[in-house]
């Protein structure tokens, strides 16, 4: 097999020995050595992703999707926990209100019942004391008006006397 690099310098020996000015990854002589090295680190690099890189990638993505799959299966149970917190809480407040309000119920229907019987007891006093006065009255009516006559009968006399001088 024939050297590449030494008939390169050869070429350039036969131009008069001066170096041929070619950018080396450029040189067609040079292809099937840089397309060999290639191929071989192309190889181990793909060797080296596939083995190591990938593979500690999908553990890192699957930890990752495990954490979020059971971040949101404790958030949908905390979600939850706070309905199931606050229907109880509404329960407690609809019962507290129902309890407070029978005892605001029982509370005005007890001061209703003292009142009326207040109101029936005033009326009894009442209605003793207008009887009282009413015989009061009926009495001075009665007194006054059997001394009306006696008044009257004494009026007459005393008109009749001052009435009696003058005429006679």
């Amino acid at each position: 097999m024939a050297d590449p690099v030494a008939d390169a310098h050869a070429a350039d020996a036969a131009h008069g020995g001066e170096a041929a000015a070619s950018f080396p990854p450029f040189d067609p002589s040079l292809f099937p050595s840089q397309i060999f090295w290639f191929v071989i680190t192309f190889g181990a690099l793909y060797l080296i992703v596939s083995t190591f890189i990938v593979p500690s990638v999908s553990r890192v993505l699957e930890k990752r999707e495990n954490a979020l799959k059971s971040d949101l299966d404790a958030a949908a149970a905390k979600s939850a926990q706070a309905e199931a917190a606050r229907e109880t809480t509404e329960k407690a407040i609809a019962k507290a209100r129902a309890e407070a309000r029978a005892t605001v119920d029982a509370a005005r229907a007890d001061v209703q019942a003292k009142l009326a019987a207040e109101q029936a007891a005033a009326d009894v006093r009442l209605a003793d004391r207008i009887n009282i006065a009413e015989a009061r009255v009926n009495e001075a009516r009665a007194k006054a008006l059997a001394e009306v006559p006696g008044i009257a009968d004494s009026l007459a006399r005393d008109i009749a006397a001052k009435l009696a001088p003058a005429n006679g």
